[in-house]
């Protein structure tokens, strides 16, 4: 088997790929429910694929890190199945790599320099 045919080969029910990708399994019927997300159905259960998960490591990084909402992700992701737009490219590659690729993407940490501490 291919490593592109692994990657897409369905093996994680919903709590499982939850824990992976680091939500709730709620975020993964709300990503399925807006198209954003497409799983594979065996004995009427979700199964969701490493690419799947990857998939759902892009939609937090374009959420969380971008501020971009669901209605813009499904734009930029359906750009990207047309091969007309790379979401490595509109974003700086590294970043989008590193955020995927974490296991718990750390959040942005405000610069407290020149703040005055508080009481």
């Amino acid at each position: 088997m291919s490593i592109r045919g692994d990657l897409q080969r369905p093996r994680y029910f919903i709590s499982i790929a939850a824990e992976l990708a680091s939500v709730h399994p709620r975020t993964l019927r709300i990503y399925e429910e807006e198209g954003l997300l497409c799983p594979q159905r065996r004995n009427n259960r979700r199964l969701y694929s490493e690419a799947d998960i990857r998939r759902v490591r892009i939609i937090r990084f374009l959420t969380r890190r971008q501020g971009v909402n669901l209605a813009g992700v499904k734009v930029i992701l359906q750009l990207e199945a047309l091969g007309k737009i790379r979401v490595y490219d509109l974003f700086d590659g590294t970043d989008v790599e590193r955020y995927v690729e974490e296991d718990e993407p750390q959040p942005v940490r405000a610069s407290t320099e020149g703040t005055r501490d508080r009481p």
